[in-house]
């Protein structure tokens, strides 16, 4: 029998309608995290509300592609925004960052943009540091993704 929980917060459902992936996953004590990419519904830094880009977009429309989402143009903007949103969808499966046991990040220029990164990662992840590897990419599917990030976390009681 599987041993599966698949995490969805509200503002995603649409995410897991449409697209047809899930943002989260546990499984056997682990919560496996969809790649997440900063976004909002007018490139502007939404602060706090960092799941609502994807909610706006599918609003517009239920046909909408993924490609519709729209990236925080803003590099640092942007990856902060990446990380309140793998913080939201973290927090709906009832852990946080310093649950995180490993990082994946996706970079698209990753030489420019490597320094406005590292210090945001700085800022949301404290010791002990999860495992980290950074994979330099040609594009991703947000058009104006700088930076997609995948996460591996202890889920709760563990």
């Amino acid at each position: 029998m599987s041993m599966r929980k698949t995490i969805i917060p509200p503002a995603l459902q649409g995410v897991y309608d449409r697209w047809h992936f899930a943002p989260a996953v546990i499984a056997r004590g682990m919560i496996y995290c969809s790649g997440i990419i900063g976004t909002s519904h007018d490139g502007k830094a939404p602060g706090h509300r960092a799941l609502e880009g994807a909610r706006t977009t599918l609003e517009k429309g239920s046909d909408a592609p993924i490609e519709a989402l729209q990236a925080v143009r803003d590099p640092k903007a942007q990856f902060e925004t990446a990380f309140e949103a793998l913080r939201a969808i973290l927090n709906e499966a009832g852990a946080d960052l310093p649950d995180l046991v490993e990082i994946t990040t996706y970079h698209v220029d990753m030489a420019r943009h490597m320094a406005a990164f590292v210090e945001v990662k700085d800022r949301y992840l404290n010791e002990p540091y999860p495992a980290w590897t950074a994979i330099g990419v040609n594009e991703l599917i947000v058009p104006g993704g700088l930076m997609e990030i995948r996460a591996i976390a202890l889920a709760p009681g563990d």
